[in-house]
């Protein structure tokens, strides 16, 4: 069968859909930490769900103005520069509940009273529109996912501060519901605007660099010293090293791998170390001890040497 992709360098595999979604909000000042990867969220004290959105979905703009810097040496712009940068969700909320009629009409139900203002009005609640508005802060997450292959590929949209930005009008129709229309504007949050999250293969996995230790070098005299030179090991490891036989004949600090997995560990030899033949491990943290793989030689040393 030939190859439906022949021809082109597309991969109908790598096409998205969103075929199941949810957005959550919750008030800003009460978000004790955003969601940091794409594990499925339900409402919870902190962030509750908004439920149904109309079939156009929900729309996610990220936008950023820029001028041209212009010179008299030139016919078109040198560099642009940043005017602005804004990031925008828009969606309409079907449901009519406390959580979506109070973002859309900026307010709060609170129990009816009667002329008094102090006797309730049982089972009526009543919504009040202020002259002067007050803007509410609030986090969003939008969740989005389709099924890849048979396994869930997931996307997380998150912000940790906005504002509600614009609302569309109400229709009250005899054939069709009644629907929230809402802009949601990102604030600066400690200069960010928001992130991505996703489990998808967006990008190739890092190559996996196997854990190994060389001695530098591999012969060394009485008295001398050499280094253990590892690479493969997870950044900030403490790594720690092992000399047998007769491992009090030679001294060693523990060293913490770099942020590329490196680490360079300098072992002294004891004057009177025997002369032999000696095996050399390194072992890191929650790790098996990886052996070197040359062995280490000790031998006499020579004569006027230091």
């Amino acid at each position: 069968m030939a190859d439906p992709n022949a021809g082109n360098s597309g991969n109908a595999k790598k096409i998205r859909f969103a075929p199941q979604g949810e957005i959550y909000v919750a008030d800003a000042d009460k978000v004790s930490a955003l969601p940091r990867d794409c594990t499925p969220m339900a409402s919870n004290s902190e962030f509750k769900a908004l439920g149904y959105v109309d079939e156009g979905g929900v729309t996610i703009t990220p936008s950023i103005e820029t001028d041209p810097v212009n010179v008299w040496q030139s016919a078109v712009p040198v560099l642009y520069n940043v005017k602005s940068a804004s990031f925008q969700i828009k969606a309409t909320l079907m449901e009519t509940n406390e959580l979506t009629t109070q973002l859309f009409f900026g307010a709060k139900w609170v129990p009816a009273s009667e002329a008094d203002g102090v006797t309730p009005i049982p089972g009526t609640w009543r919504l009040d529109l202020k002259s002067t508005p007050e803007l509410n802060e609030i986090a969003i997450v939008v969740d989005w996912s389709q099924a890849v292959g048979g396994k869930p590929v997931r996307y997380r949209c998150v912000i940790g501060r906005a504002m509600i930005s614009d609302r569309g009008a109400i229709q009250l129709q005899r054939a069709e519901n009644g629907k929230f229309e809402l802009t949601i504007e990102s604030l600066d949050h400690s200069g960010s605007l928001g992130y991505i999250l996703t489990d998808d293969k967006v990008k190739d996995d890092a190559p996996v660099i196997k854990t190994e230790i060389t001695l530098q070098p591999s012969q060394v005299e009485q008295g001398g010293h050499f280094d253990v030179v590892g690479v493969g090991f997870k950044e900030g490891d403490s790594v720690t090293v092992t000399v047998s036989p007769n491992g009090d004949k030679f001294t060693s600090a523990a060293r913490q791998a770099d942020a590329l997995g490196k680490v360079q560990i300098p072992v002294t030899v004891a004057a009177d170390a025997p002369i032999d033949t000696y095996t050399v491990k390194a072992k890191a943290d929650k790790q098996e001890p990886i052996s070197a793989k040359d062995p280490l030689s000790v031998k006499a040393k020579q004569a006027g040497s230091f």
